[in-house]
Parts: structure tokens; C-alpha cells; sequence
């Protein structure tokens, strides 16, 4: 049975503030503010896809090709599951009350399921008749005060990112996989 993620929402905070990065740097001025914007906002997406962690809130959505629960989600860290729906036989969207699924966490992945007593419909024909909606990632760090998050990005995965930042930034391309892999390796979800 295939899975398809797809991320519904893009969100739009920085994961390393400005400043923090600039310090981190050694960067003075605003001169270079938007390349580093933009620099933040691409290597987190490549820190993302390379380990599987979520830096900030996130909405996804995984579709399946039929009824395989329990579902493992594949990003972490999960949020919440907002909601499962499944196209019937007639092909009518249809949404499993919340009180028919859990979630439940298998370090490090969470997974969710259907409870034995929530029935499993003829399902459409149609490609990925079921969905799993839900929300995943880490708070976007915050700002000074004593304030915190229970969902805190991890030092070590912003500094990783400030490091990726620091090598494109420096060396005008990106680290390439293979140097990701030997920096950051032991980073990665395994398994999805």
C-alpha cells in the first residue's frame, strides 16, 4: 500500500532568528538580511526533508490507498490529528468521528488507528480513498522572556541549521547529502 504526504500549510515564521544567525555568523549590517532570510528558509527545508523533524507548525495530510492502520505518521514531531476521512463506495467523503481513532507513540514515531469497534467501509475505487489529516513540528523559538514551549525546537537541530546556512553562506552552494550524512546522520528518523 503506497502513502503519499503532502504538506497543506507553509509557514511563514524563521526558525533562526535573524540576529541569533547574524551573531552566529559574525555578520554585521542589514546589507545581506534577505539572502539570509531566504538561506534560513531553504536549508531548513533541506534539514526537514534529510531527518524527518518538522521545525515549525506544520498541516499534512497522508493519503492511503486503503485501509492500513495503524498508520504511521512521517514526520515528527506530531501535533495532533485533526482528522481521518475516507471516500466510500459511492464515492462520498465521509469522517470518522474523533472518539474512533488514537494515537499512540512507538519512539520514535507516532502512529494513529482505528479503534476495532469503528468498522472499515467499502472504500471507493478512487486513488488514496483515505486521509489522515494532522499537524506536526516544533514551536518557532521564542522570543526573550521566560516563557516555555512545550513543543521547543532542539538546540542541536538549529544549530545544525545555522551550520548549513554557514556553509552555503560562505561557500555560495549548499552542503551536498553525502557531507550531510556524515554531520548529521545520526539526526535522521530511520524507517519511513
Amino acid at each position: 500500500m503506497s502513502r503519499m504526504l503532502v504538506k497543506r500549510s507553509n509557514p511563514q515564521g524563521l526558525v533562526v532568528e535573524l540576529d541569533v544567525l547574524k551573531a552566529a555568523l559574525r555578520v554585521s549590517g542589514d546589507a545581506d538580511d534577505a539572502r539570509l532570510t531566504h538561506l534560513v528558509r531553504a536549508e531548513m527545508a533541506r534539514y526537514e526533508d534529510f531527518t524527518g523533524r518538522v521545525m515549525q507548525p506544520t498541516d499534512f495530510s497522508i493519503a492511503l490507498d486503503g485501509w492500513l492502520f495503524p498508520a504511521r505518521l512521517p514526520v515528527l514531531p506530531l501535533r495532533e490529528v485533526t482528522a481521518i476521512t475516507y471516500l466510500d463506495a459511492e464515492h462520498v467523503e465521509q469522517t470518522y468521528d474523533a472518539a474512533s481513532w488514537y494515537v499512540t507513540e512507538s519512539a520514535p514515531f507516532w502512529s494513529v488507528g482505528l479503534d476495532r469497534d469503528a468498522g472499515l467501509p467499502a472504500l471507493s475505487d478512487r486513488p488514496a480513498p483515505v486521509r489522515v489529516d494532522f499537524s506536526a513540528g516544533y514551536d518557532l523559538p521564542l522570543g526573550g522572556g521566560d516563557e516555555v514551549s512545550l513543543l521547543a525546537p532542539r538546540a542541536d537541530d538549529q544549530n545544525a541549521i545555522i551550520h548549513m546556512i554557514g556553509v552555503a553562506y560562505d561557500q555560495g552552494t549548499p552542503m551536498d547529502v553525502g557531507e550531510m550524512r556524515k554531520v548529521f546522520g545520526n539526526r535522521r528518523v530511520a524507517g519511513w
